[in-house]
């Protein structure tokens, strides 16, 4: 294809995001329906993600699917986060501790295999969301705004620090940053806000669970499932009632024809029987499977 039938190509296409959600574990879903875009030749603009899914579109900027398949295949709970001894739940009654786990394994891990040169060269930009516990803002991270591995790392951590269970993480020496999954200001109002009008979103729970938690570890990692699904969903809401807007007329008057965003959801069908925290190989190998045919499914409903 020459250089002027590809820029024709990309001018008839509209902008299309790409928006991963958090879930720890469950995540493997997420390269699973990836695989199955990559070989189906979708791209995306912008890719944006939260926890686990702002790790997994960092892979996805590099085009290293394959690679996160392979640990996501190999990883288990203990590679990504040390389980706390009694000293340290001391520590953290004392205040001198900020998280249940250790996640120097995960931030490790994130060093050997981030590269900065192919992020930063990838047609796709990439978004993270963080919030700071210190004064709630809520900011979004872009490709563009990191200059070094460090500061994609610390990034990439922030966004994954689940009150509680990971401990917060500063940036630029300030603040106190978590995941920005967790309030309402989610990836899919950031990918209107960026101009997108094609928004394919990965969920990474089922619309019912059912699952009842069994100790006090699945009751934490229950509540933030909560908060994380929550929302993504009030995001997903924000689309669907902007396009009854958009139908009903009410920006007839606008000096630009306004069109409906396209919006494609990505869900598993049925229980995961896994928590965030529950993070082993041959279970995120099924996720990876499951994942990657239900979205060849609903691909092929297209």
């Amino acid at each position: 294809m020459s250089g002027i039938d590809q820029t024709l190509k990309e001018i008839e296409r509209p902008k299309r995001a790409l928006v991963l959600s958090g879930g720890g574990a469950r995540g493997a879903y997420e390269i699973g329906v990836l695989k199955a875009l990559k070989e189906q030749g979708v791209e995306y603009d912008l890719a944006f993600g939260t926890s686990i899914g702002g790790i997994n579109a960092a892979f996805y900027a590099q085009g290293k699917i394959d690679r996160v398949e392979e640990l996501w295949n190999t990883l288990k709970a203990t590679d990504i986060f040390r389980f706390p001894n009694i000293e340290q739940i001391r520590s953290i009654l004392r205040g001198s501790r900020w998280g249940l786990f250790d996640t120097s394994p995960l931030e490790e891990m994130l060093y050997r295999e981030m590269n900065l040169e192919k992020f930063k060269a990838s047609s796709t930009k990439v978004g993270f969301l963080t919030t700071d516990l210190c004064t709630l803002e809520t900011r979004l991270i872009t490709s563009d705004d990191i200059t070094t591995l460090p500061e994609l790392i610390d990034t990439l951590m922030a966004s994954s620090a689940l009150p509680i269970l990971f401990p917060a993480r500063t940036l630029g020496g300030e603040g106190f940053w978590i995941d920005g999954g967790l309030v309402r200001n989610t990836p899919i109002q950031t990918a209107i806000n960026m101009g997108a009008k094609e928004i394919h979103i990965v969920l990474v729970e089922a619309e019912t669970d059912g699952v009842c938690p069994s100790n006090m570890m699945q009751v934490l990692a229950r509540c933030a499932d909560i908060l994380l699904y929550a929302s993504a969903r009030d995001g997903i809401r924000l689309v669907h009632e902007y396009n009854k807007l958009v139908q009903s007329g009410q920006f007839a008057e606008a000096e630009a024809e306004i069109q409906p965003l396209i919006i494609k959801v990505f869900q598993p069908s049925g229980n995961m029987n896994t928590t965030i925290l529950g993070i082993d190989p041959l279970r995120s190998t099924r996720l990876i499977e499951q994942g990657y045919f239900e979205a060849m499914s609903l691909l092929a409903l297209v």
